[in-house]
């Protein structure tokens, strides 16, 4: 159950995150010819394209946790007994749920400051809140990932090779 959940989380982080791609690409395309066939480009195509890609790029971070692909010290491994790995697996993901949720809270409260402060971009004049409420998702999302992994280890993600 968990894991069907996780999986669709993970499928509607993916698609968000390539319609922001696809976003960026047409916002500059269409920027691009707008110069070149009008003199003038597209008003906050840019700024938008930005916005786009942020989102992206930060919807990596739960991508990443939920493919197993994060970076840890596997020199540790080497330290303690093999018995002791799966233990201090489920420790790890204990200890990343806490910090993403302790980021997440945090990310909470900022977003929430710039709601009340009502900050808006310099160039689109548009609230920024919407754009930054996916940080407090990543790591709240992450949180509940880690939580669940700690909870049920047959849902962890096997660890990516990095080199």
């Amino acid at each position: 159950m968990a894991r069907r959940v996780l999986e669709r989380v993970y499928s509607v982080e993916i698609f968000v995150a390539c319609l922001a791609f696809a976003l960026v690409a047409g916002a500059l395309i269409a920027d691009v010819l707008a110069r070149e066939l009008f003199g003038n480009g597209i008003f906050g195509a840019q700024k938008f394209a930005v916005f786009c890609t942020a989102v992206a790029g930060l919807l990596g971070f739960a991508v990443v946790v939920h493919a197993g692909g994060h970076l840890r010290v596997q020199a540790v491994d080497r330290i303690f007994p093999t018995g002791w790995h799966r233990p201090m697996a489920r420790i790890g993901d204990l200890i990343s749920a806490g910090i993403c949720l302790f980021f997440g809270v945090y990310a909470v409260e900022f977003v929430e400051g710039a709601k009340k402060l009502g900050e808006t971009d310099m160039v689109l004049q548009i609230p920024v809140w919407p754009i930054q409420i996916v940080v407090p998702y990543l790591f709240l999302i992450s949180a509940v990932r880690y939580a669940l992994y700690a909870a049920f280890p047959a849902i962890r993600p096997v660890e990516k090779e990095h080199e």
